[in-house]
């Protein structure tokens, strides 16, 4: 609203600086942010208590949308039912937009429009968590509008799984972003090679998936972007972030991905949503 020019006031906490400038002109006013931001790069147990919750009502929300999803319902359909998931189970809130993007609206990173219809032979994207005791997560799966897989989608759903799975092994204190991108790097080239992909369109974003470095997002916490970076540095027992492996195929219009909230553990880590439908099989059954 302050940004907009047919409206520009003020937020509520730029308003109350204001008021205690004008009232308290002698008090000195500090930014605490700097510190604070440092303070929310590494997790307490209750919070990472409360994350692993968040996740699992994501879970909850995204399995229901799965099984609520057919051809001819509507984005904003199975956000709903997601979302009803959510504040059923305990959530007041939702922790950002969904995103509900079927077919080639999923190539839109931050789609959230969710007006259109689902068609059959579609993947359908839904990224999606609530906000929980002001706490949130970050879970993403894609699933087969019409209920089961093409084999071009299948092979191409199996191969981002299977870089998940890779830095998963990966993923521990005293490890840097950089090394895990590597050795997973290492572990997909096999994979790659011997994959046999529906065209030389999958085969080429395959490729060029395994150099991009963004598969290693972003900390997790109040807010779904929580403030800092993970990269640059090793990793420590409770930093919390994504793990997201994801695929463009430009020729296609075609977006894949999946993605899940992570802890560092003391001699390893946690993925927060081990249980909601991951592989095809799962995903079919669900």
């Amino acid at each position: 609203m302050a940004a907009d020019p047919w409206d520009g006031r003020p937020s509520r906490e730029a308003h109350f600086l204001a008021l205690i400038e004008a009232r308290y002109p002698s008090l000195e006013r500090r930014n605490l942010t700097p510190i604070l931001d440092t303070l929310r790069q590494t997790k307490s147990p209750r919070e990472i208590a409360l994350i692993r919750k968040a996740s699992e009502l994501a879970a909850l929300g995204i399995l229901e949308a799965m099984k609520s999803t057919r051809p001819g319902v509507f984005e904003y359909q199975i956000a709903a039912a997601a979302r009803f998931t959510f504040l059923a189970n305990g959530a007041r809130f939702e922790g950002y937009n969904p995103i509900a993007g079927g077919g080639t609206n999923a190539w839109m990173g931050h789609y959230s429009r969710n007006a259109d219809a689902l068609e059959a032979g579609d993947l359908v994207l839904m990224d999606y968590a609530p906000d929980l005791r002001y706490y949130t997560s970050d879970v993403t799966r894609m699933w087969p509008v019409s209920g089961r897989y093409t084999e071009a989608q299948r092979t191409l759903a199996r191969f981002i799984l299977e870089y998940r799975q890779a830095f998963f092994r990966y993923i521990r204190p005293g490890i840097t972003p950089d090394e895990v991108l590597v050795r997973a790097r290492r572990d997909m080239e096999g994979v790659l090679a011997k994959t046999r992909f529906a065209n030389d369109h999958h085969r080429k974003a395959a490729e060029e998936m395994l150099t991009f470095r963004g598969h290693l997002q972003h900390p997790v916490g109040m807010t779904v972007h929580d403030p800092g970076t993970i990269w640059g540095k090793p990793f420590q027992e409770g930093v919390v972030f994504t793990v997201d492996p994801m695929m463009w195929i430009p020729d296609e219009h075609l977006y894949v991905r999946m993605e899940d909230t992570i802890v560092v553990t003391r001699d390893g880590m946690e993925n927060f949503t081990p249980t909601l439908a991951s592989t095809p099989e799962e995903i079919e059954a669900a």
